[in-house]
């Protein structure tokens, strides 16, 4: 049973969302595989501080501690479990997801093929029948909603079936964010079919395809430019019409590439605030990079702390 709560529209609600999580008793708990990054426990230090999480970090505790004094991070809060081994850190992280007493997953100085084939092994159970895939959710300024980018980390060239499957996870990112009904752009570099454009060509078989799922309060609309899907004012020069264009909330792409070239030039060139989560497994996986903001990387922690809280109230995830 989906519970109603008001549509997130800013990362700064995205922040405030999770910590208000906590008021209510809701706290989340994050286990952390390698924990011996910087900006992992800056990210965790600093989210903990606001009262948006707790977390247990599994790692090599003496790296931990000299990181969080060489960079003067606050750690006295956070649950350290000494597991220097790198396979042996993932396990018990992803162990104790499985067994209800973690919400997230997140990476931290292990590789991501170490993680997902720990989280995807059959001795935890929570795999599903989707792939893992990654949601880029952007706070883009000038645009009046948040807008989730897919998939831009996880598979690199979707064929039909995976892309029905990544949109399926990005949905429920959104409705994680109190977003209904889903509006769900399908990426093109043209507005109509054309033979010459297989993108286009696609977009009427995933449209038939993803309505054969009968999922609620989820449209589909494509093919769809980026600047058709997120301006109502260029889609009235193009005459283009339809219930997505220029309200579009995720943007489906048809490859890594394309989703990282324009969520990149967004986050780097128009102050775009960033905030990613890995799902398709039943717990949400966090990754924050080198890269991101202080801002960027507690949003990211957050939006995984509010993926978890729906899946508990749908009865999806691995937590009880």
């Amino acid at each position: 049973m989906e519970t109603k709560i008001e549509p997130i529209s800013s990362s700064d609600q995205i922040i405030k969302a999770a910590a208000l999580l906590s008021q209510t008793g809701q706290k989340k708990m994050v286990a952390v595989a390698g924990a011996q990054d910087v900006d992992v426990i800056g990210a965790l230090s600093s989210a903990n501080a606001d009262g948006i999480l707790n977390a247990t970090l599994f790692g090599d505790k003496g790296k931990i501690e000299e990181i969080a004094s060489k960079e003067n991070i606050d750690i006295s809060k956070l649950d350290i479990i000494d597991r220097p081994d790198p396979q042996k850190a993932t396990y018990e992280a992803v162990k104790m997801a499985a067994e209800g007493a973690a919400d997230v997953v997140m990476k931290g100085f292990v590789s991501t093929s170490t993680l997902l084939k720990t989280v995807l092994s059959k001795e935890f159970g929570l795999r599903t029948k989707n792939t893992v895939s990654h949601t880029a959710v952007l706070d883009i300024p000038g645009y009046h909603k948040l807008l989730s980018m897919t998939d831009g980390g996880m598979v690199v060239r979707p064929d039909l079936d995976q892309k029905i499957q990544i949109i399926e996870n990005a949905v429920l990112v959104n409705k994680a964010l109190g977003i209904s009904p889903v509006k769900v752009a399908l990426a093109s570099g043209v507005d109509a079919e054309y033979d010459s454009v297989p993108s286009s060509i696609e977009c009427k078989k995933l449209i038939d395809m993803f309505a054969k799922l009968n999922i609620e309060n989820v449209v589909l609309q494509g093919p769809l430019a980026f600047d058709t899907a997120t301006s109502k004012e260029i889609a009235r020069a193009k005459n283009i019409e339809g219930p997505v264009v220029g309200e579009a909330d995720i943007y489906l792409v048809s490859s890594l590439e394309e989703c990282n070239i324009i969520a990149k030039s967004l986050i780097n060139f128009a102050d775009t605030v960033f905030a990613g989560v890995i799902t398709g497994a039943r717990v949400p996986i966090s990754l924050v990079s080198r890269t991101d903001t202080l801002k960027n990387k507690k949003a990211s922690v957050s939006i995984a702390c509010l993926v978890a809280e729906y899946y508990k109230t749908i009865g999806f995830g691995g937590v009880s």
